[in-house]
C-alpha cells in the first residue's frame, strides 16, 4: 500500500510541485492582499486618520522582504501551496473520473451490437422508442412510464440492460423520432430525459446505480442504459399509485401487494 502511494506521488510529483508553486504564488499575491484589506477595515474603524487602502497594502506587502517578516511571507506561501495542492487533487480525480466513464462507455457500447444479435432475455430488452410513439406519429408521454417499469424490474432483480432504439424482432430503429422530441436533441439530452423519468417515476437517489452509453449501427444511434441491482425495493409511483415490477424471464411482471412483500423481505432481507 505504502509503495502503491509512494509510487503513485512519484509518478506526478512534477504536477503536484506545480500545482504547489501556482497555490503558493496564489497565496502571496491574492490571499495575503485580500487578509490585509479585512485589516485595513476594521482598522479604518478605530484610527482616527487611516491610511488609504493602497498605501496600507503596499505598506504592509514591503514587509514581505524583511528577514524579519519572512516568517508572514513563508506562512501565506504554504497556505496558498495547500490549496493549490488540494486543487490539483481535485482536478486529476475529477480528469481520471471522467477518463474512467468515457472508457466504460466506450467498452459497453462496443457490446450493443451483439446484445441485439442475440435477442431480448431475461437481463436484456428492447424498446422501439423512448417518447415517439411510431403508430400514431406523435409524442405519447405514457411510454416514459413504460420505460420507468423496465428499468424498475431491473432494479428489483438482478439488473439489466435497457436498449432503446431497437424493435422486438432486433431491427435497429434509431434515437432520432426522440431526438426531435427533446430540448435538446442529442445524445447528452437524452441521457438527461432518461434521468429525469428515473426521478419523477422511481427516485431521483436511483439515477448513480444507473449508466448511459451510446452506440451507432449503420448510422443509428442505439442507447443502451446499464441497470444495476437496487439496494432497496423500487416502487413506480404513477397517478398517485404505487407498482411493484420485477424482471420475470424476458418480461416485466408487475407483483400485486402480498407478492411485493414477499418478494422484498427475500430480495433485501
Amino acid at each position: 500500500m505504502v509503495s502503491r502511494l509512494f509510487s503513485f506521488v512519484g509518478t506526478r510529483l512534477p504536477l503536484l510541485a506545480a500545482y504547489a508553486l501556482a497555490g503558493a504564488l496564489v497565496g502571496l499575491v491574492l490571499i495575503h492582499p485580500a487578509v490585509l484589506a479585512i485589516v485595513w477595515l476594521e482598522f479604518r474603524a478605530i484610527a482616527p486618520d487611516p491610511p488609504s487602502l493602497p498605501v496600507f497594502l503596499s505598506d504592509r506587502l514591503l514587509l514581505f522582504v524583511i528577514p524579519r517578516d519572512v516568517q508572514m511571507t513563508l506562512a501565506f506561501a504554504g497556505l496558498g501551496a495547500l490549496v493549490g495542492l488540494a486543487f490539483g487533487a481535485l482536478t486529476r480525480s475529477y480528469v481520471e473520473a471522467s477518463q474512467g466513464l468515457r472508457f466504460f462507455r466506450e467498452i459497453h457500447g462496443e457490446e450493443i451490437p451483439a446484445l441485439i444479435a442475440k435477442g431480448e432475455t431475461a437481463d436484456v430488452e428492447f424498446k422501439a422508442t423512448m417518447r415517439w410513439d411510431v403508430k400514431e406519429q406523435r409524442i405519447n408521454k405514457q411510454l416514459e412510464t413504460v420505460i420507468a417499469k423496465t428499468i424498475a424490474g431491473f432494479f428489483n432483480a438482478r439488473g439489466g440492460r435497457l436498449l432503446i432504439g431497437v424493435a422486438d424482432d432486433g431491427t435497429v430503429l434509431g434515437l432520432e423520432d426522440d431526438y426531435a422530441t427533446l430540448r435538446l436533441p442529442t445524445r447528452d439530452g437524452f441521457e438527461q430525459t432518461v434521468t429525469s423519468i428515473v426521478a419523477k417515476f422511481l427516485g431521483g437517489d436511483l439515477n448513480p446505480a444507473l449508466q448511459t452509453t451510446f452506440a451507432s449501427i449503420d448510422g443509428k444511434d442505439v442507447c443502451m442504459i446499464l441497470v444495476q441491482p437496487a439496494p432497496r425495493a423500487v416502487y413506480l409511483s404513477d397517478g398517485g399509485k404505487l407498482h411493484f415490477y420485477v424482471r420475470s424471464g424476458n418480461a416485466t411482471r408487475q407483483l400485486d401487494l402480498r407478492e411485493a412483500m414477499d418478494y422484498a423481505r427475500t430480495r433485501w432481507p
